[in-house]
């Protein structure tokens, strides 16, 4: 994927997330209901982990939202697939296709990536994404179970 992915108008588009993205991603993350840790998301975004790759929006004041975006090969599947871990728009730059744009860039990563389908969660409280990711062709699929390691 080029650094510039998308051009939505002058001075704005879809890029990937550099270092100096951290603390704006941070503060993102924190509109999710997410812990504030600027120093790990900078140690993880200079880790570049392979199958990994985030994503921001950003006009010409700055970055708008972020996508993070993890490609997959199972071995029991082909083709692969994609998982979508985080999206956040702004709160201030909410309803201008910033989040679809965000969708619509990770969705292009993931079929060039040679992936048969692209899949994200969303909290049971988050009706308007629901609708959102709706509108977007995305289809509920309920069935999930998670074990938290963390408690143990």
């Amino acid at each position: 994927m080029n650094e510039q992915m998308e051009d939505i108008g002058p001075g704005e588009g879809i890029r990937l997330a550099g270092v100096a993205d951290a603390e704006v991603m941070a503060r993102l993350f924190v509109q999710l209901g997410y812990g504030d840790e600027p120093g790990r998301l900078v140690a993880d975004l200079l880790a570049m982990e392979p199958g990994r790759q985030v994503l921001v929006s950003e006009n010409l004041h700055g970055v708008t939202g972020g996508l993070v975006l993890h490609l997959l090969r199972p071995l029991h599947l082909a083709p692969g697939w994609a998982l979508i871990s985080a999206l956040v728009v702004d709160e201030e730059a909410r309803g201008q296709g910033w989040g679809a744009a965000l969708l619509a860039a990770a969705e292009q990563v993931a079929r060039e990536a040679g992936c048969g389908q692209i899949e994200l969660s969303s909290s049971p409280h988050r009706e308007r994404a629901h609708h959102f990711y709706q509108q977007q062709g995305y289809r509920e699929k309920p069935t999930r179970f998670v074990k938290s390691l963390l408690s143990q």
